[in-house]
């Protein structure tokens, strides 16, 4: 084997190391659990007959004011090489569940929800960190639609 051949023969090795310890940190869907991240980076918060509820990867949240069609939200999604069309802005339902079950996933901070309350306002969820989490309760709250909080996409999908 020449030596040219032997420093392919490496980098192939690498590669194959690499998807390996890839396939070690993330869960198929199949067996995934409520918390795991799966291999498109998609956090599972939601798990029941056969559906799935997913969070986006924290590298696809956008700040933006609120509306009714986020387009902000799914140029980003498209930037990270997901197909927008499968993704939608969270209800405040499924923001309260995430800040219930997952917590640790998302900023400290404030989120809209596709939730319009008409008149100029809109419903968002404040995350707190974690310690504040041990000592309060959700908050969800009607803002005026002008101020910019961060956007998280959602998903359904069936396994």
């Amino acid at each position: 084997m020449t030596k040219i051949q032997l420093q392919q023969e490496v980098q192939n090795l690498e590669v194959e190391l690499q998807e390996f310890q890839e396939e070690l940190y993330f869960v198929d869907i199949e067996i995934a659990s409520v918390g795991d991240v799966l291999k498109d980076g998609s956090i599972v918060l939601q798990k029941s007959n056969g559906l799935l509820l997913l969070v986006a990867p924290k590298n696809t949240e956008v700040k933006v004011k609120w509306s009714k069609e986020f387009a902000e939200v799914f140029q980003k999604l498209k930037e990270q090489g997901f197909n927008p069309s499968q993704w939608s802005v969270p209800t405040k339902e499924q923001l309260i569940l995430a800040y219930e079950t997952i917590p640790n996933e998302f900023s400290a901070t404030k989120y809209w929800s596709s939730t319009d309350l008409g008149n100029g306002y809109a419903c968002f969820v404040r995350f707190y960190s974690f310690w504040q989490f041990l000592q309060s309760f959700w908050q969800f709250l009607q803002l005026n639609k002008t101020g910019a909080f961060y956007v998280r996409a959602f998903r359904c999908v069936t396994y």
